[in-house]
């Protein structure tokens, strides 16, 4: 699989989370495909800390779904992933020629979310390069540690995101993103200028049905909002999947 230059920047401009999909199947060497291209991703040393569980069992499919906040494309998508950072497997190698792991849990955690996030971004891409639309998951992160038990994640795996791929059955709008100049930072940080944040606040308006980017902020980022309520959740799984 190969892409001109300008088609990839035409399909990176073009990207935006699909909800509905249509039911055709995804043939078998098309996600082959689609697997091999997230596998090219960078690792660090090559060492690949991450696994995609694939879930194909509708009563599993259904029950992550209830999990990750009743989200109906989960159970619908021709295709769900979960991403997970993985330093078990890495151990069993060592294990394997007689070598025992010295990689400490936050070094692993650490590597392990670098290696899995590039993967799970790399496998979204190549499916948006074939035609297919694809949604992130962040809500199984509601029940990490369920998750992670569900699937029967060995120590040392944790579950980060889901993924679902499919034809679109939808053109949902593309969301904006905030000035290049709220990100970008020249030879240190660089904090934000009031004028600069109420640009952010104007430019992310479009991302919002209230038209009220700080309701979203609010909800997921101020006190007793998800991220807070999530906090538990992922030291408990940290602490159960042995990464603390």
């Amino acid at each position: 699989m190969s892409l001109h230059p300008t088609s990839f920047h035409e399909l990176v401009e073009s990207r935006r989370s699909v909800r509905r999909y249509r039911p055709d199947p995804i043939p078998p060497e098309t996600l082959d495909a689609m697997l091999r291209a997230a596998q090219r991703a960078p690792t660090g040393a090559a060492l690949q800390l991450y696994s995609f569980v694939r879930i194909t069992d509708p009563d599993l499919r259904d029950r992550i779904a209830t999990l990750a906040g009743d989200q109906r494309h989960v159970r619908e998508a021709p295709e769900f992933f979960v991403i997970c950072a993985d330093t078990h497997r890495i151990e069993r190698l060592l294990a394997h020629r007689g070598s025992e792991s010295g990689i400490g849990p936050t070094m692993a955690l650490f590597y392990g979310l670098i290696d899995a996030t590039l993967a799970a971004a790399y496998l979204a891409l190549a499916a948006e390069a074939m035609g297919y639309g694809t949604c992130f998951i962040g809500g199984i992160q509601n029940h990490l540690d369920e998750v992670a038990r569900l699937l029967r994640l060995p120590r040392r795996v944790i579950p980060l995101v889901g993924l679902c791929i499919g034809r679109p059955a939808e053109e949902p709008p593309r969301k904006p993103r905030l000035p290049l100049a709220t990100i970008l930072h020249e030879n240190g940080y660089q904090e934000p200028t009031p004028a600069l944040l109420e640009e952010s606040y104007r430019v992310m308006a479009a991302a919002t049905r209230s038209g009220d980017w700080h309701n979203v902020l609010r909800k997921y980022g101020a006190s007793g909002g998800v991220m807070e309520r999530r906090e538990a959740v992922l030291h408990r799984a940290l602490i159960q999947q042995g990464f603390r």
